[in-house]
Parts: structure tokens; C-alpha cells; sequence
């Protein structure tokens, strides 16, 4: 078999069967290279990596016309796969890093450093090895500022150059195994995650020369399977983000920006974990302000009481656990952004809300939970043993700051928030709320103009304008009128009514509303911890005296109460100038 071009015309001539059967072989090998070539080769061509003259972008050739030279050239090149015609660059790159990163990226390798070739700006786009001289191009040499000049600085990208394994999925399970990745997002041949594992640089169908469509998440979840992601808020929203007062969204829904509202996989502001912003509250605040979703956190953090993360630059951080040694408060301390779902009214109790799924937590005993099933274990990550101070105005007979403590099942007494109080003497309940009831930190701490207070604003203890993050007023102020509006907190479970009418001791009336001592001069409202009470008094029934205004009596020095059964006991100490020794009710 005889192959030569005579006039551009191929002539071929054939001797014997074998050089026939040799010449169909040719045939199918040469039009199998030319359609793939070729298809190549226009889906190129419409690209912005079709640097030529014909190029469709900004960036191209003053006069080369050849589209592949600025990557491939069959002679002169270096001998790096694929026919590399470019030179690598000798700089060394700041590496992504972060507390919740299980890999080990290095510097970048295989085709990931073909890609920084270009991407890193440091050598010019017409730097070719196959021509003795440097292509010009229109406009400047090198790679413009923006998106896609990484720089050298690849803290702020995606982690590249790392070998994806099972152990790997193992440790973060939050990982799929490497064998269940989707089949585009294609590891390279030594089992490591390249930029060539998201970007195919011959192909742009959609967007960014990503090999699956951004749009809900469809890339990033195919390497992250984040807890509770499916039917979750983010996953689902159909708000529109064009009311967003910065709008860094390529696609008109959350629900359809997914992963990339929160995150930007290159040149992101909040280097670890990619946020697009620097301030970890930004990410939220953009839409939790009433301008994308329907919750307008924003507003609520500005009132008199908050939990502001304003407040605080880089003191969270995922990795720290439950147990809080800097105090600060961020949105992703109560709330994980991948699993909070949205949380329908209901006037019956329940353990924890869906806005605080998959949420780290401390126990009642105090050990740490990988995930909280009751809401209280998530206010005592900073509210239990932690040194949060809440500037309370208030100083006990026995005194702790721990809430951990304060609400203990054991203690003499305690609102009954992780345990029941089997105590029958509590007979002010309001209709509804029978003895045995249970109670959420939410249901007395919270936006003062949230559902549970019939508001219109959103629920949780985002802010109050009352003291204390309260959803109602709680006055301790001694000396008060007593009203509706004074103790309205105590009133929204305790019948005012039955406690004026002295039906559980029966001088309410004249401690309150005649003396003018407010409730919390007795009563402290999380509990007696067991831990710190005094021997010689009891502390049931939340009794707790601010010692500012209940003191000793003089003649005895004792500070005293005393519980003689159901709703029966008795006090030594002095309040309001009045001196109890050993007074006795009923």
C-alpha cells in the first residue's frame, strides 16, 4: 500500500488483501481522529481560549491564527503531555488552607500547573516554545486582573493537586468515595482532584468551562454530600436574589445558585471555606435582610438586646467544637447553613426547631454533641459553661453563671426546660399549659416582635428590645408598679389573675402590688443550681433572693426560706424595712 499527495489530491494503491484490511483500519483510525479533532476544534474556536485573531473574546492575537499553537504544537516542545507549548511557571503559590480541610494539598501538579500557566499571570499568553518569537497580543502580553488571573495566591481557590482517596471521604463524611464522584468531574490518572476535575478547557457549554452545569448545585454536589442538604432552605428557595443589595449571583433564584450563594470557588473574600465575603455575616446578612428571604435579621440585630455578629471579626471557627473559650456569636454558631430548614408555627412543644438542625452542641451534663437534639443544648455552648458575661444587674443568695447549671433536672428547682418539674404546687398556669410542660429557651428569649409574641417579624433570639434578649417585658427594677405590662413574661404562662389572687401564696398581692417588689426580688427564673445553694435556706419554687434588695435579718443574721410542704412555708430575713422571723404561710 502506496499513500502520497499529488495536487493535494491523495493517491493510494493498494496490493493484496492484506494491505486492504490494513488500509480500512487506516481509514477508521484517520476519520475517528479527523470528527474528534474536529469537533475539538470548534467547540474551541467559540471559546475564550481561542486566542486568536478569530477569537471571540477580548483577549487575542495582533496576527496569529492558529487557535491550538497557545497550548499544543507537535514539534518543539518540552514533552509534556498533551504536546504542552507553553513554559511552567517557576513560582510558588500560597496554598488553600483551613481548620475543616481534610486533604493535604501541595503545590500545584499535573495539568493544574499547565492551567497556571496562563492563570497565574506570571508568564505572557504568547510565551510559545514551538516559535522563536513571542506571539503579540492585543492589548497586553500577560493575563488581565480579574476573575480569572489567580495570581499566585491560591489561598483563596479551591484546593487543587490532592489525592482524593477513601480515607479522605472517610474523615470529612461529608465527602462521597472517590469512586461515586460524578463521572465529568474526572480525577487524573495518579487519583488526584485538578482544576481539570471542574473546568474542561475545549468545552464552555456551560459557563467557565465547567463540565456540568452550576445552576442548584449540580457540580459541587457531586463531590459533597453535605448533611441534610436535599430539602433544605438554600437547596429549595425560589427567591428571586435580584432585590439583593449585592448581587454577586450568576443565576435568578437561590435554590438555582445554591452552593454559589454563599461560596466562589476562585478569588473568594473569606478565604477559608470560600465565602464570598470576608465578614462570615455578610453571607447572610445579604439576603437576611429582608431583600431576598423573608426574614429580616438584619433589622432585628439593630434593637436594644442582640446576638450581633457584627460584633466579632474571625473568632468562629467550625473546627472549635461546642466548647467556647473566646466569646462571640456568629449566624453558623446556632445555624448551619446546609441543613436549616424552614420551621412552620406550632403551639405545641417540640425538642428543636428545624432552623437549627445539624447544629453542635453541650449535653445538660456538659459533654459535647456533634449534633444538638434539644434547642437548649445549643444556647449552652455559650450560655453554659462558657464565660459569657450577659451584664445581669442581678446578685443571688447563691450565685452561678452557668445556665447549664441553673437548669439542672436535680437542682431544688428549675424552669423546666431539659427535664419536667414534677412540682404540683405550680397552680397559675395559664389554660393550655398543663403541669408537665416543657419549655424552649426561645419561649421566653426572643424577637419581641416574632410570631410567639403574635409579630410579624422573625422568630428566634436574634434581638429584643427588652433587656436580656426577653420576647416580653420582665421588670426588676424594685420599686415598680405592678401591671400587666411590667411582668408581661411571667404573665404569658402564670395567670395574672390567680397570682394577684393569691392562690399559690397568699401574699402576692401584698408583695407586688402593695409592696411594689418586683418578681424577680424572690424568684430567679432559670433554676437553683444544687451546686452553689445554701445549706440553710431552700431553694424551691425558684426561690433565689436578689440580694439588693432582700437582706438578713438583723437579729439573727439569717437570709432564710423555708419550704413546710404544698404551698406552705416560711421566711427569715428583712425586705423593704420589714422584718420576717420565722413568718409562716399560709
Amino acid at each position: 500500500m502506496i499513500l502520497k499527495v499529488e495536487n493535494q489530491l491523495l493517491i493510494i494503491r493498494v496490493h493484496g488483501r492484506s494491505a486492504i484490511r490494513r488500509l480500512r483500519k487506516c481509514f477508521v483510525l484517520t476519520f475517528a481522529l479527523l470528527a474528534t479533532s474536529g469537533y475539538g476544534q470548534d467547540r474551541i474556536a467559540n471559546t475564550v481560549h481561542n486566542l486568536s485573531t478569530g477569537g471571540p473574546g477580548t483577549i487575542r492575537a495582533a496576527t496569529e491564527q492558529q487557535i491550538c499553537i497557545f497550548c499544543h504544537a507537535p514539534h518543539n516542545t518540552q514533552g509534556l503531555k498533551p504536546l504542552w507549548n507553553r513554559q511552567l511557571s517557576l513560582s510558588n503559590y500560597q496554598i488553600y488552607a483551613s481548620s475543616t480541610l481534610d486533604a493535604n494539598p501541595g503545590q500545584p501538579t499535573g495539568s493544574s500547573k499547565l492551567c497556571l500557566s496562563c492563570h497565574d499571570g506570571t508568564i505572557a499568553l504568547g510565551s510559545v516554545l514551538s516559535r522563536a518569537d513571542q506571539i503579540r497580543m492585543l492589548g497586553g502580553d500577560f493575563l488581565p486582573a480579574g476573575l480569572t488571573n489567580l495570581g499566585t495566591d491560591l489561598s483563596d481557590d479551591h484546593p487543587i493537586s490532592f489525592y482524593y482517596t477513601n480515607g479522605i471521604a472517610a474523615s470529612d463524611l461529608q465527602l462521597k468515595a472517590p469512586q461515586a464522584i460524578a463521572a465529568e468531574t474526572k480525577l487524573d490518572a495518579t487519583g488526584q482532584l485538578q482544576c481539570t476535575s471542574c473546568h474542561d478547557p475545549h468545552r464552555n457549554t456551560f459557563g467557565d468551562f465547567l463540565v456540568l452545569d452550576p445552576r442548584f448545585g449540580n457540580l459541587c454536589t457531586s463531590c459533597h454530600q453535605m448533611n441534610d442538604w436535599v430539602g433544605s432552605s438554600h437547596q429549595s428557595s425560589s427567591s428571586s436574589v435580584s432585590g439583593a443589595a449585592l448581587n454577586d449571583w450568576p443565576f435568578g433564584t437561590v435554590a438555582e445558585n445554591a452552593c454559589r450563594s454563599c461560596h466562589r470557588s476562585h478569588t473568594a473574600g473569606g478565604k477559608q471555606r470560600l465565602l464570598i465575603n470576608l465578614a462570615e455575616e455578610d453571607n447572610c446578612l445579604n439576603c437576611h435582610d429582608g431583600s431576598v428571604a423573608n426574614t429580616d435579621i438584619l433589622g432585628v440585630l439593630n434593637k436594644f438586646t442582640s446576638h450581633d455578629p457584627r460584633n466579632d471579626q474571625g473568632s468562629h471557627d467550625p473546627a472549635e467544637g461546642a466548647f467556647i473559650t473566646q466569646a462571640h456569636v456568629e449566624c453558623a454558631d446556632c445555624h448551619n447553613p446546609h441543613a436549616v430548614a424552614p420551621q412552620g408555627p406550632t403551639t405545641t412543644y417540640i425538642p428543636i426547631g428545624a432552623t437549627l438542625s445539624r447544629v453542635v452542641g453541650v449535653s445538660i451534663g456538659g459533654t459535647l454533641l456533634d449534633e444538638s437534639q434539644y434547642e437548649y443544648e445549643v444556647c449552652l455552648k455559650c450560655h453554659g459553661d462558657a464565660a459569657v458575661n450577659t451584664n445581669s444587674n442581678i446578685i443571688r443568695q447563691a450565685q452561678t453563671t452557668s445556665i447549664r447549671l441553673k437548669i439542672q433536672p436535680g437542682n431544688p428547682s428549675y424552669h423546666p426546660i431539659a427535664a419536667s418539674s414534677p412540682s404540683s404546687d405550680t397552680v397559675s398556669l395559664i389554660p393550655g399549659l398543663p403541669q408537665g410542660s416543657r419549655l424552649r429557651c426561645t419561649d421566653c428569649h426572643n424577637n419581641d416582635n416574632g410570631p410567639r409574641n403574635n409579630g410579624n417579624g422573625p422568630d428566634g433570639p436574634h434581638g429584643s428590645s427588652y433587656e436580656f434578649m426577653l420576647e416580653r417585658n420582665y421588670t426588676t427594677r424594685d420599686g415598680t408598679t405592678e401591671s400587666h405590662a411590667e411582668y408581661e413574661l411571667c404573665y404569658k404562662c402564670h395567670r395574672r389573675a390567680s397570682i394577684l389572687g393569691d392562690e399559690s401564696f397568699k401574699e402576692h398581692r401584698k408583695h407586688i402590688v402593695e409592696e411594689r417588689a418586683p418578681c424577680s426580688a424572690c424568684h430567679a427564673p432559670h433554676g437553683v443550681s444544687q451546686t452553689v445553694a445554701t445549706g440553710s435556706s431552700d431553694h424551691t419554687h425558684l426561690i433565689n433572693f436578689d440580694t439588693t434588695i432582700v437582706r438578713p435579718e438583723p437579729s439573727t443574721g439569717l437570709m432564710i426560706f423555708r419550704d413546710n410542704g404544698t404551698l406552705a412555708g416560711s421566711c427569715t430575713l428583712i425586705c423593704h424595712g420589714e422584718e420576717h422571723r420565722n413568718e409562716e404561710y399560709p
